[in-house]
């Protein structure tokens, strides 16, 4: 244990027990015991306050806890067996029940083989413990992912493509354009604004997280949710585009659960679920 570790973790054992309104001023603190055969340096620290004895257990790659030393554990051996028997629980428990960032959107891009593929992975290496070369190799993922996307929008209208000489890679380019043209005309210039802005900040802060060393688990998280939301974003502007937002509405209640039922030839019976409201629809007029 260097100097400055040892004088470091002093100060935050004083900062944790502040935290606690029950326990009185720290008199004494020194290093009980190192234990290292888990594979973990892990430290045990003998604090004595003004009416009472602990032991707090820490290390560089274990959380910090203390136990109190009237109670149960009567030597270092025994709070450093408890806590680590405890972090492993732990541990296992959120192996159990881990769930991808990219789970915290409702992101459809099954049909997306590629693209899914690659956010998967990012998801499942994104970790607290990865080294700096490691959350950037998640932004590169991510990047791909976006370039992945414009190559599957490019798929979508060559002609577009070609028109507006655009190369597959050119991702912020080949996105603006089918924001353009997904959501058209004055009344979605604002979303289509906000959707522009968006699609930058996501490919600028994954470019960032890839040519930096100092970047560490919430700045690969955000790259990584960022890019789930762009990929989000297009599809729903996609539905957008084919009509989805120009659902037949109750003229009465504004509802959307609409029910159709055909009572005559070239003629349907719109009925709604909410208020009974019907109206009758002449096809031949649509």
């Amino acid at each position: 244990m260097t100097p400055e570790y040892r004088i470091e973790t002093e100060n935050q054992i004083r900062e944790y027990f502040k935290s606690y309104d029950d326990i009185k001023e720290i008199v004494n603190i020194k290093c009980e015991e190192t234990f290292n055969d888990l594979d973990v340096v892990v430290n045990v620290w003998n604090v004595k306050t003004e009416d009472e004895a602990y032991w707090v257990v820490e290390g560089e790659n274990a959380p910090m806890n203390l136990y109190t030393q009237r109670a149960h554990y009567f030597s270092a051996d025994e709070a450093y067996s408890f806590h680590m028997g405890i972090t492993q629980r732990l541990s296992k428990r959120y192996q159990n029940d881990f769930k991808h960032i990219i789970d915290e959107i409702p992101l459809d891009i099954g049909h997306l083989k590629s693209i899914n593929r690659k956010l998967n992975m990012a998801s499942e290496k994104l970790s607290i413990d990865l080294e700096p070369e490691e959350f950037q190799a998640i932004g590169l993922l991510c990047r791909e992912s976006l370039i992945d996307l414009s190559k599957e929008l490019c798929e979508r209208n060559p002609e577009l493509i070609k028109e507006k000489g655009l190369k597959k890679s050119d991702f912020k380019g080949v996105a603006n354009t089918f924001i353009d043209l997904y959501i058209p005309g004055k009344q979605n210039s604002d979303l289509r604004n906000y959707s522009r802005k968006l699609v930058d900040s996501a490919w600028s802060y994954n470019s960032m997280v890839v040519h930096s060393q100092n970047k560490k688990y919430p700045d690969a998280k955000i790259a990584l949710l960022l890019t789930s939301s762009i990929i989000s974003l297009l599809e729903n502007l996609f539905f957008k585009y084919i009509g989805f937002d120009q659902e037949l509405a109750c003229p009465e209640c504004g509802s959307l659960q609409m029910e159709f039922i055909e009572f005559e030839k070239d003629k349907l019976k719109q009925v709604c679920q909410k208020c009974e409201h019907e109206e009758v629809l002449n096809l031949e007029e649509q």
